[in-house]
């Protein structure tokens, strides 16, 4: 007898087993399809990714070959085919390369265009956008308008920024360009005083001080 019953209870289990899987069976394959796909897409996205950074790195070092020989029109061209500022990586490092060539080669506009892309970039991370905005400023330091270059200096200069004293420094430059000589010898100061700036920077803040004079 007790086995009539069992056999009833398995069939029972199996006739709701059944109608669980004629009802959620169609959701179940699709949900276990989609878990397949979704690892294989990103195990092939991972394999995509190290491809990219290989190739990008075989290219960068191509270039810097082909910088090292002397063949500076073929290297900014090189690091300029690896990407733009916005892909990241050696991209970037690329960019940086390939502004500094157009700047040598006279092409300022290009080589600003590069760093203020670099700049605006948040993926690349504050220490290049900081140091982008940095090289951009310091090439339109005579040609620039004072006031927007400034403006962008001034989040640099604020205490505890790692560029800090570099900014200051363009800062007291734009001063005296304007005219603020009171304004330039308050940055030279803040430089001189900071005992974590580069030696080369406060070295050169105390000469621009003893040239500017006392404060009248």
């Amino acid at each position: 007898m007790a086995d009539i019953f069992k056999e009833v209870d398995e069939e029972l289990r199996q006739e709701h087993y059944k109608k669980l899987w004629d009802k959620y069976g169609t959701y179940l394959i699709a949900a276990a399809v989609a878990l397949v796909l979704a690892v294989g897409g990103y195990q092939a996205w991972t394999a995509w990714q190290q491809s990219q950074r290989e190739e990008a790195s075989n290219q960068y070092s191509t270039a810097l070959v082909l910088l090292q020989e002397g063949r500076a029109e073929e290297a900014e061209q090189a690091f300029t085919a690896i990407g733009g500022p916005s892909d990241g990586g050696y991209a970037i490092l690329a960019s940086l390369q390939s502004a500094r060539l157009k700047a040598e080669a006279g092409d300022l506009e290009g080589a600003v265009a590069i760093w203020d892309a670099l700049a605006a970039n948040s993926a690349a991370g504050p220490a290049f956008q900081g140091a982008a905005t940095l090289l951009s400023v310091t090439h339109q330091i005579d040609s620039g308008d004072p006031a927007q270059l400034e403006a962008r200096l001034e989040p640099l200069a604020e205490p505890g920024q790692a560029f800090r004293p570099s900014a200051l420094e363009l800062s007291a430059l734009l001063a005296l360009r304007r005219g603020d000589s009171a304004l330039a010898r308050e940055r030279y100061t803040a430089i001189a005083d900071d005992i974590a700036a580069p030696t080369s920077l406060r070295t050169r803040a105390t000469q621009m001080l003893a040239v500017l004079g006392p404060a009248s």
